[in-house]
């Protein structure tokens, strides 16, 4: 492979995982990235967003719901276009679907939907874990990831524990440097972390049925460093269908 072509590849990647990477509400230094939008601008789409969020997340948007621009504009006393940019914060988050020329709705997804997007997660990952093996690559943030999951769990803070999974996959995903294998990773998990907090808080639940997980991530992390890239991949594809199986005992519809 022409190394420049792939060094170019492993930037685009790093920049897509930027965008996907935090669990909103978890972040701790509070920046954002707003391009050219003036301060004022970004700030209100950030703030309405917040509120859409916590009312998703509180359960007074359910899912599948559809959210109606022009009566969320009238409560939160803003213009409608202002609610529209806020919409589109939530649908990169995962919180939100809008299909071509439709109304957004509340993100829902139904047990096939979670089986099959397992099934595809187990494939992808399991393909980032051996490229990572066949390219030599460290995997020191993958065990700076496996410290921060394992103290999240310790604090016992849900939000806290969904965003640290999700950086470690995410992490894993663009290690290969190879951004049509992070996108269509992303397309995946982005949506279905986003759909775990939802379940997770509707039903209350602290940071336990985590804790077997722990281990079944350090197994993706061991596996990697034993260096037999097959291995690796076979690894990753059974824990995933591990983590399917915990998911739909836990958070099944």
């Amino acid at each position: 492979m022409n190394l420049r072509r792939f060094e170019a590849g492993r930037r685009l990647a790093r920049s897509q995982m930027s965008t996907y990477s935090n669990i909103p509400g978890t972040s701790q230094n509070g920046t954002t990235a707003e391009g050219n939008a003036s301060p004022s601008t970004g700030l209100l789409k950030e703030s309405l967003a917040a509120q859409l969020r916590e009312a998703i997340l509180s359960g007074k948007l359910a899912p599948g719901e559809k959210i109606i621009e022009r009566r969320w504009a009238r409560e939160f006393g803003a213009a409608q276009v202002s609610v529209r940019e806020a919409l589109n914060i939530l649908i990169t988050e995962g919180f939100v679907t809008k299909g071509h020329g439709r109304s957004a709705r509340v993100l829902r997804l139904t047990d096939p939907a979670i089986i099959h997007t397992y099934q595809v997660r187990g494939a992808l990952e399991g393909l980032a874990a051996r490229l990572i093996v066949e390219q030599e690559l460290a995997i020191a943030d993958l065990e700076t990831a496996m410290v921060e999951l394992r103290r999240a769990v310790e604090t016992n803070e849900v939000r806290g524990v969904i965003d640290r999974v999700q950086r470690f996959h995410v992490c894993m995903l663009a290690k290969p440097g190879n951004p049509f294998l992070l996108e269509n990773g992303l397309r995946l998990i982005v949506p279905l972390y986003a759909f775990t907090l939802m379940r997770a808080l509707a039903k209350g639940l602290d940071a336990s049925p985590w804790v077997p997980q722990v281990a079944n991530h350090q197994r993706i992390v061991d596996a990697i460093r034993m260096g037999n890239p097959q291995i690796a991949e076979q690894v990753v594809i059974h824990v995933t269908n591990r983590f399917m199986e915990r998911y739909l005992d836990v958070w099944g519809n």
